[in-house]
């Protein structure tokens, strides 16, 4: 079974007191257009900020109103709204990309929450001995299945099965970068992109593109390339809306 994913949007505390904020809540059906945006918000969270009906086609305003459950007419008037705020931007292909969502997301799979759980375990004094007892072998166990899969894996490389007899050589599987790899290749292409920011935002999304494992990392830096470099009189989010690879 696929290891679920958890998504969060993470909203600070001073977003109402927000200059734009303020300024679209003084507007008539202010307030309607505020939770309009942030229902907006909550549709593009696992899709990297990018909203789209499917491949082939884009949302339109009806669409929206009833997916968010809003009148049409706040929907028509609050898109204007945001797009000259820049916070909301149609592009090209008339994907609608979240502006804010990239900064703004939170993302967990299931087996990183139970690492996470057994790491507080660990950090927080024992009380007594069946604790020590049960965590202990908690974290064996998961030692012993990480040992196995490497092994799999491992013989799967070298094209051997786990009985012993030869199969097919796997195709190559995607090996996630360490912060050092990144920094490298950013510098070797000369770019801005945040190789930090890079790695957190895609270790929060579990080395995913959209829906899809990531293929290609370093097609998805040139992907930011695109994001952090805009070229003169351009808008910042014109890259592919799902960062998907080049």
């Amino acid at each position: 079974m696929a290891d679920k994913k958890y998504y969060w949007l993470k909203l600070k505390k001073d977003f109402f007191k927000r200059h734009d904020i303020k300024i679209i809540e003084s507007m008539e059906n202010g307030k309607d257009y505020v939770l309009f945006y942030l229902k907006l918000l909550c549709e593009s969270v696992d899709h990297d900020g990018s909203l789209r009906f499917s491949e082939t086609i884009p949302y339109d305003e009806k669409m929206l109103a009833t997916i968010t459950g809003t009148n049409i007419d706040i929907v028509r008037s609050a898109m204007k709204v945001f797009t000259s705020l820049q916070m909301v931007e149609i592009l090209d292909d008339q994907t609608i990309f979240m502006n804010e969502v990239e900064k703004m997301i939170g993302g967990e799979s299931e087996s990183a929450e139970r690492v996470r759980r057994h790491r507080a375990l660990k950090a927080q004094p024992l009380q007594c001995n069946a604790l020590v007892t049960s965590g202990n072998t908690e974290i064996e166990r998961d030692i012993e299945e990480e040992i196995d899969l490497h092994t799999d894996k491992k013989r799967e490389k070298e094209g051997v099965s786990a009985e012993g007899g030869a199969t097919p050589t796997a195709p190559k599987r995607f090996k996630k970068p360490t912060l050092e790899e990144i920094i490298a290749y950013c510098k070797e292409r000369n770019n801005n992109v945040d190789p930090q920011r890079f790695y957190d935002f895609y270790e929060s999304k579990g080395w995913r593109v959209g829906n899809q494992p990531m293929k290609d990392w370093k097609a998805c830096v040139r992907t930011w390339e695109g994001r952090d470099n805009p070229p003169k009189g351009s808008k910042v989010a014109t890259a592919s809306k799902y960062d998907r690879e080049d």
